[in-house]
């Protein structure tokens, strides 16, 4: 019954929108404990494009052993919420359901190419590690913007205070603080336009 509503808000792309100070971006809280869910008005706009280059994500997994049997669909429906070509100028989104919390990050300046590769290399590092209480992976620093840069972080202990600040360092383009050490680098493709082709907002 929860998976069914869960995929069926997610294709629907039903959204709960929290207003934050202005100095932060506002994030998308696509909030799926609740029916309570409002449509996101449509907001058209040309989507960035640039060059194919490789980079570096961090990956961090810290905290005890852990399942969640709507992980794996709530990755999905976040993919397909980023891949939705009405959608460019929403780059900080979280999904909340239940005990899990997804926050995520993608600059303005990655074109949505980089969605499926991005979330694809995440969903088999977690596949052939097994699930933890906090997993992250951060593209950031050496020079980027918050225009180029890439984050996702999931908790699954119920806590969504420290999601939310991960994320809000991404969109202040810093590397967050994330517990424990780097566990490994993935190496992705991705497409972004050069920084001088991004709007600073």
């Amino acid at each position: 019954m929860i998976r069914s509503f869960l995929i069926s808000i997610l294709l629907a792309l039903a959204a709960v929108v929290h207003s934050y100070p202005a100095q932060y971006p506002k994030i998308t809280v696509l909030d799926l404990t609740s029916r309570n869910a409002v449509q996101l008005d449509t907001r058209q706009e040309v989507c960035p494009s640039g060059d194919q280059r490789p980079v570096s994500f961090e990956f961090y997994a810290s905290g005890a052993n852990s399942t969640h049997e709507l992980l794996q669909d709530a990755l999905q429906g976040l993919q397909s919420f980023f891949e939705d070509p009405d959608y460019c100028l929403k780059d900080m989104v979280s999904i909340r359901v239940l005990d899990l919390t997804i926050a995520s990050f993608i600059g303005k300046g990655v074109a949505k190419s980089s969605v499926k590769p991005i979330f694809s290399q995440l969903k088999e590092k977690i596949s052939s590690l097994g699930m933890v209480h906090g997993t992250t992976m951060q593209l950031c620093g050496n020079g980027r913007t918050s225009e180029h840069t890439v984050g996702i972080t999931i908790d699954t202990s119920g806590k969504a205070t420290a999601t939310e600040k991960i994320q809000r360092a991404w969109g202040r383009g810093e590397c967050a603080e994330v517990s424990g050490s780097v566990t490994s680098t993935m190496k992705i493709t991705i497409e972004e336009a050069a920084v001088a082709e991004t709007t600073q907002i």
